[in-house]
């Protein structure tokens, strides 16, 4: 009984957990200095996933699979191309907007200095280097040309997309000549998988571009620079759990105020904060079913890893990649246990 206890840890063999903990290792090394080649087929897996729905849809109707996929292709790839000219026009807006930015952002300062409030003044000396249009513009610049330089790999992204998706109409056929026995078992997996996965693809595309949507209008219709780009930073940061969606309406905050008397920024950044609850408190649980069912401090553990792995690109790809990991941790009786520690309500009858 004592060998047999000192073999395991809490249900997991020892050798489970040495066999988990250097195929981390390997797995780290790869993601670090095979970045070019394995981002883009996460991407591409993800995107696998958001167009396999309306695929099957087609399939179904028309009777040819690889047609209804080439469509769906055509359509992302347009969606895409259209976008990414939006967005660089809206960044060469704002930043031809930002010398008048800045004057008027000192004016506004300069009248905060100036107010007094019971008789107490309000000191701006640190405001002044913390929050400047240029740094604004500078980091935005650098958040849109990490995404362009994303789309630069976009060919790659593709090629990957076509093969996943040959490889999703022939993978079936050669795993049950291959693996008769086990067929069963990879099915349940598999279904498992993409069950999850595409229910988070499609449940937080549709959130992050409902958000977005309605940022543009608050904006546009204020006339905020860079209203495309603050809404396109909207969709994009909101993938990103806890953190992003409050990040992505500080700028066009800080804009706002520059811009307005601060009742009307305040109204605006009212609409900005309760768009966002709406939809991620209300709108969000009601399409998902569920919230996503991962421990918050192992998802902002995962998400700063992949961000310091990957960059933004990282963190946006941060929770697809939690899911995929904690269903294959799942999925085996040996390694479900350490998948219970990683969720936020683990189910005890699953560990059966």
């Amino acid at each position: 009984m004592g060998a047999t206890n000192s073999r395991s840890f809490r249900g997991v063999e020892v050798s489970t957990l040495s066999h988990i903990a250097i195929l981390l290792l390997i797995s780290i090394l790869a993601i670090i200095h095979l970045k070019p080649i394995i981002q883009p087929l996460v991407v591409a897996t993800l995107l696998f996933f958001l167009i396999r729905p309306p695929a099957q849809w087609l399939e179904e109707k028309y009777g040819h699979p690889l047609a209804a996929y080439g469509i769906l292709t055509t359509g992302v790839v347009m969606v895409f191309f259209f976008a990414g000219n939006l967005l660089y026009q809206s960044l060469q807006a704002f930043s031809g907007e930002a010398a008048v930015l800045e004057e008027k952002m000192t004016e506004k300062i300069q009248w905060f200095s100036d107010l007094e409030v019971y008789g107490y003044s309000i000191d701006t000396s640190a405001l002044t280097g913390l929050v400047t249009v240029e740094r604004i513009n500078t980091i935005t610049s650098e958040f849109v040309g990490t995404l362009a330089g994303f789309t630069g790999s976009a060919i790659t992204v593709f090629i990957f997309l076509i093969f996943i998706i040959v490889e999703a109409e022939t993978l079936p056929r050669r795993l049950q000549a291959a693996y008769p026995d086990e067929m069963d078992r990879f099915s349940s997996i598999v279904q498992n998988a993409g069950a999850g996965i595409n229910t988070y693809v499609i449940t937080k595309a549709t959130v992050a571009f409902g958000q977005a949507i309605i940022v543009a209008i608050i904006l546009s219709y204020m006339g905020i620079p860079g209203w495309f780009m603050w809404a396109s930073i909207t969709f994009l940061l909101d993938f990103v759990p806890y953190v992003g969606a409050p990040l992505s309406f500080i700028p066009p905050t800080i804009i706002s105020f520059i811009l307005f008397e601060p009742v009307t920024a305040l109204l605006i950044l009212g609409a900005l904060f309760g768009n966002q609850v709406a939809w991620g408190q209300f709108i969000e649980p009601q399409l998902a079913g569920q919230r996503l069912d991962m421990s918050p401090i192992v998802l902002l553990i995962l998400v700063a890893f992949w961000g310091w792995a990957w960059g933004i690109m990282g963190m946006i790809l941060g929770v697809p990649l939690a899911v995929i990991m904690k269903l294959a941790l799942e999925s085996d009786p040996r390694t479900r246990p350490i998948a219970m520690l990683l969720s936020l309500n683990p189910n005890a009858s699953d560990e059966s």
